[in-house]
């Protein structure tokens, strides 16, 4: 079998170079020889370059070889090019990550959302060197929708003292008392504005090294969502029920009324038929005493 394939290629090799010779094929001529020798090898030539890989692969199998090697100078790596010393070298074309420093907050600082606002706190708190609370949320009596917000530091206020008579394992103290915060409130025209700022902390601060994924925890879960939906629900029910209460109120103080003026009304007209009744008797009572008198 190796002879014949041997046979084969010289075949290949020395048609080929008689065409090439002579002209008869052009350079960007391709063609492909493929053989099976214990598994499937293709091998494709493109122009005159046919001639020495064929020849090098007839030669291989001449000297008892039935493998074809890959040529791992031809591997390229599409992000980056191989330099000489065999290392990957990245090109400069792949732009690089700066930093951005996040300014600090100031009083009358606007922003479209309170999700902008809050994350603009969290990255501000980071670069400082703190991680974010929330503390209140102020929302509308007239619709319930939020108006305001309070996001403080992890360290502000105390523990509340352990009532329990056994006292379990405390944990190391984290709230010390900082005042550090900021309050945004909810303009008219939608968007949001710091109202109150307080920077100085009464704790050492940790540059860049704050909980990143400790941001998360901070935006609602989709539980809480629910949980918040729910109560908004509940207190638009206990409104919903209030304003039905009055105005079942109002209309039973509108019929109450309609009830007494309609009385009264009535009232009026019996008097009116009564004086007119009276008032035709008496009509009656001095036509009968003037007929009397002329008889």
């Amino acid at each position: 079998m190796n002879q014949l394939f041997i046979n084969f290629i010289d075949c290949c090799v020395e048609l080929e170079y008689h065409l090439c010779t002579e002209n008869l094929i052009p350079d960007s001529f391709v063609t492909a020889v493929e053989v099976e020798i214990d598994g499937s090898v293709t091998v494709e030539t493109v122009g005159n370059t046919a001639i020495g890989e064929v020849s090098s692969i007839a030669d291989d199998n001449r000297e008892g070889g039935s493998s074809v090697e890959p040529n791992d100078n031809q591997d390229q790596h599409d992000n980056g090019t191989q330099d000489s010393s065999g290392g990957i070298t990245i090109p400069s074309a792949i732009p690089t990550v700066s930093v951005v420093s996040v300014e600090e907050p100031y009083v009358g600082q606007e922003f479209g959302s309170e999700a902008a606002a809050h994350a603009f706190y969290n990255a501000y708190a980071t670069e400082v060197g703190f991680i974010v609370r929330v503390s209140k949320l102020s929302r509308s009596r007239r619709d319930g929708t939020a108006i305001g917000r309070t996001l403080v530091c992890n360290k502000e206020g105390f523990r509340m003292a352990d009532k329990r008579e056994k006292i379990v394992r405390q944990r190391a103290e984290t709230r010390v008392g900082c005042r550090a915060m900021i309050m945004v409130r909810k303009l008219s025209s939608g968007k949001w504005v710091v109202a109150k700022f307080v920077k100085e902390h009464t704790h050492p601060l940790t540059p860049g090294k704050g909980r990143r994924d400790f941001y998360y925890e901070q935006y609602p879960t989709e539980q809480d969502k629910i949980r918040e939906l729910s109560q908004q629900l509940a207190t638009e029910k206990k409104r919903s029920a209030a304003y039905k209460r009055h105005l079942e109120l109002i209309f039973e103080q509108i019929e109450e009324q309609n009830d007494n003026l309609s009385k009264k009304i009535q009232h009026i007209v019996d008097c009116v038929k009564e004086m007119e009744a009276k008032e035709e008797h008496s009509r009656q009572c001095e036509g009968d005493g003037s007929q009397r008198t002329t008889e």
